[in-house]
């Protein structure tokens, strides 16, 4: 199997544990409220990125904001029992050794322009008004393929943070471990779990 999609693959078993053991009040969530959850979330992060590429360079903002939206990424693909690596096609693992060249080839293949200093500003918020369009029509029970434009926009927006971490150097093998980490000490049951 390939290299990357081990890695990813493990991301995602390891956002699974992680969310099972210290988010079990958005686990417990039906789909819906969950995914509804996680686009506010995204547009938390949305916000903020565009806070920083507009309103001054704030580098460890924009990372941070950056692995959160790929962690609720990942929350995303799991919950909708997506495995991200599916999603991926055969030009954009072409020579990948890893995240960065994949971030790469997967800008190449959607026409992201990553010269253009605010492509993530012009991308991300788009793909998250998408997402809240398809969770709102479920509300509605619009006559609207919101299964497949949910799926579509989360795995767009795990594209867009997989070229983000690319641009921006951000090793997303080491860094969401690290971020998940930092957010279970915050739990009293921290040493319970982890000495079990």
């Amino acid at each position: 199997m390939n290299g990357i999609i081990e890695q990813l693959f493990k991301l995602q078993t390891a956002q699974l544990d992680h969310d099972e053991l210290f988010h079990k009040e958005i686990t417990r969530l039906n789909v819906h409220q969950r995914i509804n959850h996680m686009a506010l979330h995204f547009a938390k992060y949305s916000g903020s990125i565009c806070d920083c590429l507009f309103n001054g360079p704030n580098e460890t903002t924009l990372k941070k904001n950056i692995i959160d939206s790929f962690i609720i990424s990942t929350t995303c693909a799991n919950t909708l029992n997506i495995r991200i690596s599916d999603k991926l096609t055969t030009e954009m693992l072409d020579g990948a050794t890893g995240f960065f060249e994949l971030g790469g080839n997967i800008a190449a293949q959607l026409e992201i322009n990553t010269e253009d200093s605010l492509w993530l500003a012009k991308n991300y918020p788009v793909t998250v008004g998408k997402l809240a369009k398809a969770c709102e029509s479920v509300d509605h029970l619009e006559p609207y393929a919101y299964r497949e434009l949910i799926t579509d926009n989360v795995i767009r927006i795990c594209f867009l943070m997989l070229i983000a971490a690319s641009v921006y150097k951000i090793d997303l093998v080491s860094e969401v471990p690290s971020r998940l980490n930092g957010v279970k000490k915050k739990s009293i049951f921290f040493d319970h779990y982890m000495n079990h």
